[in-house]
């Protein structure tokens, strides 16, 4: 798996993380008028803990890496926008470009950074 692929593959995890959190969360129902049954939760979650095995298999430092920073920051991966870190808003040093062959962090906040087109 490339590392561009795995970058995808973890910040679609991190959408699954975060529908889990929203869809358990008491207050969804209220809040939206949608019920969600525990049946279709633990779909999700049987997906998400399939993908992340799979990810923990072909890369299991940076795997650890995600899961450490979404216990820091409700989330482990974030986009670029505009050259900017959308996690802490810091702007990216010049010397900050994407390569296909390396994982790379946020120089300010250490969050993983995605460029997605």
């Amino acid at each position: 798996m490339s590392k561009r692929e795995y970058l995808r593959k973890l910040y679609l995890l991190q959408d699954l993380d975060l529908l889990i959190q929203q869809v358990k969360d008491p207050e969804y129902e209220a809040k939206t008028g949608l019920k969600v049954d525990e049946e279709r939760i633990r779909d999700l979650e049987n997906r998400r803990n399939e993908l992340a095995r799979e990810l923990l298999k072909a890369d299991p430092v940076t795997y650890q890496k995600y899961e450490m920073l979404k216990r820091r920051y409700g989330r482990g991966i974030t986009r670029v926008v505009n050259h900017m870190c959308t996690n802490c808003f810091a702007a990216l040093p010049a010397s900050v470009i994407p390569r296909d062959d390396e994982i790379i962090t946020c120089p300010n906040c250490g969050i993983i950074l995605i460029w997605l087109e």
